[in-house]
Order: C-alpha cells, then sequence, then structure tokens
C-alpha cells in the first residue's frame, strides 16, 4: 500500500514496518527508546498528512495517523502487551480528535 510505502521510506533500515489490520500498521524500531520512538512516531505522523496519496488514479487525497507507541520493556513486556497498550493509546488519540501521537501508559 502507499501508506506502507510512505512508513518504510521514513524509518531507518532497521526498523520493521508490518501491516496489521485493515488500515492499521505496526513498526518496531530496535534499540529505541520512548523519547526517540516519540520523535520517530511524530515524524510518520508529519510524513502522512504531508503526503497526497492515489495520484495515479487522479485523486488528492489527503490522511491523518493517529499513532499510539509503547516500550520494551518499560511498558510492554510481551508481544501481545507493547500491541495491547499501544492500541489503547492509539485510541485515546482518536477519541482526543485524531492526528497526533500518544505514549501508552
Amino acid at each position: 500500500t502507499e501508506v506502507g510505502q510512505v512508513l518504510r521510506q521514513t524509518v531507518r533500515d532497521i526498523d520493521v514496518v508490518v501491516r496489521y489490520g485493515g488500515d492499521e500498521f505496526v513498526v518496531v524500531l530496535p534499540q529505541t527508546d520512548a523519547e526517540g520512538a516519540m520523535v520517530i512516531a511524530e515524524r510518520i505522523r508529519k510524513r502522512i498528512s504531508k503526503t497526497k496519496f492515489l495520484p495515479g488514479m487522479g485523486l488528492n487525497v489527503h490522511l491523518t495517523a493517529s499513532l499510539g507507541v509503547s516500550t520494551f520493556p518499560e511498558i510492554g513486556r510481551s508481544r501481545d502487551e507493547l500491541i495491547h497498550k499501544a492500541d489503547v493509546a492509539m485510541y485515546k488519540v482518536k477519541e482526543g480528535g485524531k492526528n497526533d501521537v500518544q505514549l501508552a501508559e
């Protein structure tokens, strides 16, 4: 997808981008603390909001992104816990008006 391409172009070569559900992605940021993850998440959010999607179809679609960030081992100690807590943080962003980044608790 075009969103996946934007994500891959925005993160480092050592980072992993995986589609997780219909319109959700997981980005794994090895050797990155919470502060660094928030910087990268904000970079992703800005890049998505500035990108024009579907130009090949004659469209000029703009998207926003709501991102939840969790870190190992401070916030979650298992894959499921990390994803769950990032998901909760993402939904807090959506409830607060969308197009922002939230660090999980």
